[in-house]
């Protein structure tokens, strides 16, 4: 059943034995096992194949060098446009906790003054902490020289504008469809 005859790469087993049995670890230097015949090395073609690999691996080191100067979140955007979609992603979560608190303010659940003071400055708080926080975590690259910008005034903008917008549209949009 070997490859070519004569060779002997396997072990002969006899009719009378179980061919279910578990193979198990033989010797190098034990029967029924051929030595590993030496090939013979060119040392000319060994030290090609050994600057290519190397070559190889530089090139992999570098892209894995470039790879790590990229955030995990959005890391082909630039860091302004990452920040600006950061913080208005926070800010429209924010703005989905206005229309609950609305909604909640509109049965009585919620007093004016508590839905004006989460509004006005609440939500736009923690919209911001939240975008700072997303932007510190996952919008820095793991191997960066310094601090990445996090662009805090324009988050800030962002947040505080974004959230009482929310509200005044849901606002119009009720009275629009009363």
């Amino acid at each position: 059943m070997s490859g070519r005859a004569g060779v002997g790469a396997y072990p002969e087993v006899p009719a009378g034995e179980a061919r279910l049995a578990l193979p198990t670890a033989v010797s190098p230097a034990g029967a029924g096992v051929p030595a590993q015949r030496a090939a013979a090395v060119d040392p000319v073609v060994e030290l090609e194949l050994a600057r290519r690999m190397a070559d190889e691996a530089d090139r992999h080191g570098q892209q894995a060098e470039l790879l790590a100067q990229r955030p995990a979140l959005l890391p082909t955007w630039s860091p302004l446009a990452r920040a600006v979609a950061v913080y208005a992603g926070c800010g429209a979560a924010a703005g989905v906790v206005v229309l609950a608190l609305v909604l909640a303010s509109g049965v009585g659940l919620v007093d004016g003054f508590t839905l004006g003071a989460w509004i006005c400055a609440g939500l736009p708080a923690v919209a911001f902490f939240g975008g700072y926080l997303v932007l510190g975590r996952w919008g820095r690259p793991a191997m960066v020289a310094g601090t990445p910008p996090r662009y805090l005034p324009l988050g800030f903008l962002i947040c505080f504008l974004l959230v009482p917008m929310a509200y005044c549209a849901y606002l119009l949009l009720v009275r629009g469809l009363r």
